[in-house]
């Protein structure tokens, strides 16, 4: 009875410990507009400088990140943003507002298997105030929720113009 007590106590604390230590942020969101967003594609299996291409997005302004990490859907503070032209801007300005608010409501970070099987993947962040979301999605858009497939079609569509 000693060692099924001692089992059970060791299972909750391993619970609490686990649940503690998530990277994933799900806290609610502030209402309004977000202080920007990030998005992007990716492949693991890929060579070169555009395998991986991560924007940021604010009302004002979009960035390039430099760093090319993976994305692996917890937060990043590593990476690292330069400042695109204006030009630039106008072509992707219109994604902000096109945001599907429904996501802010999933639990889920990770939707289909992105990049499971070298189809790549999209990455979208979110940011207001002190909290930012992210969500990884697989490119197979039978495999994401059906509200994000406009959005994501337009990340795509996004990434593609401003690619050097």
């Amino acid at each position: 009875m000693r060692l099924l007590i001692k089992q059970v106590i060791l299972l909750a604390f391993l619970g609490i410990i686990v649940a503690s230590c998530s990277k994933d942020s799900n806290e609610a969101l502030p209402d309004g507009t977000p202080d920007y967003i990030e998005f992007g594609s990716y492949h693991g299996f890929c060579g070169g400088e555009k395998c991986i291409e991560i924007f940021r997005l604010d009302d004002v302004s979009v960035y390039e990140d430099t760093t090319d990490l993976y994305p692996s859907g917890t937060l990043n503070d590593e990476r690292k943003f330069i400042l695109l032209s204006s030009e630039k801007f106008e072509k992707v300005n219109s994604l902000i507002a096109d945001f599907p608010s429904a996501l802010l409501d999933e639990t889920k970070v990770t939707f289909g298997i992105p990049d499971a099987y070298d189809q790549g993947g999209y990455y979208v962040g979110y940011k207001k105030e002190n909290v930012l979301r992210v969500w990884l999605f697989d490119k197979n858009l039978n495999e994401v929720p059906s509200y994000t497939h406009s959005f994501l079609t337009e990340v795509a569509a996004k990434v593609e113009l401003l690619k050097d």
